[in-house]
């Protein structure tokens, strides 16, 4: 193949590509240290990282904390145009979804969440953090604010077992209607690398969005981080 009008990274990444498969590689087998590969590929530990940064986003390998580059395993597929919950599209991805709880309490409503959501300076708020697996991987960490006066009491139940928008529809009579989001590339830092398992600096999804009534009223104002190697995201266009 003449590579000749590739940029440098784009060489390397077509390079590592044909290296999984030639070794015939399969998902979760390690990649050669850093050290090594650049010697297989003849090229410089600079190139590399950018190399192997963008098939991290690709979803074609991931990288693990302390161990090294692995071949990526079949992502799971978020559709961004519907509300799908992750429990529903892993569960349909024949795929084991489990969730630790990071942090859960009622907070006081800032100046930033009164303007996401809506709400008056004070008003009460549901914080809830969490870590979710998939196939005891983990693959994304969430922070969803809800407003309090439509759930009141919601700090009882255990969300590492049940799923927050099933209670919302099913105990709050709250129905979601719609919602929207923004998607962006951003790079974990060392505190949330350790969460995610992964080397702090590694490029991941940011995912900020709403969800709202059929009456436009805001129920929830949320942040995500996604590993790229355990989820794609997809967009079904229409004319």
């Amino acid at each position: 193949m003449d590579n000749n009008h590739l940029k440098p990274r784009e060489e390397v990444v077509e390079k590592i590509e044909y290296f999984i498969d030639q070794n015939q590689l399969r998902p979760h087998d390690k990649l050669p240290s850093e050290r090594q590969f650049c010697e297989v590929l003849g090229t410089s530990r600079t190139t590399l990282r950018s190399a192997i940064n963008r098939l991290i986003m690709e979803g074609v390998i991931y990288s693990k904390r302390g161990s090294g580059t692995f071949v990526a395993p079949r992502k799971l597929v978020r559709n961004l145009q519907d509300m799908e919950s992750l429990s529903k599209s892993a569960m349909e991805a024949n795929k084991v979804l489990s969730t630790n709880v990071l942090y859960a309490d009622i907070i006081e409503c800032n100046k930033e969440l009164s303007k996401r959501m809506k709400l008056t300076l004070g008003s009460k708020i549901y914080c809830l953090q969490r870590l979710r697996l998939i196939d005891g991987i983990p693959a994304m960490m969430e922070l969803a604010y809800i407003d309090y006066s439509i759930c009141k009491g919601i700090e009882q139940y255990d969300f590492s077992q049940e799923s927050l928008y099933r209670i919302l529809e099913e105990v709050y009579f709250t129905k979601i209607d719609h919602g929207s989001e923004s998607l962006s590339v951003t790079y974990l830092s060392e505190q949330e690398g350790e969460l995610l398992d992964v080397e702090d600096g590694t490029p991941v999804f940011y995912i900020t969005g709403n969800v709202f009534t059929e009456e436009e009223k805001t129920i929830e104002f949320y942040k995500s981080i996604v590993r790229a190697d355990q989820i794609r995201f997809s967009s079904v266009l229409k004319h």
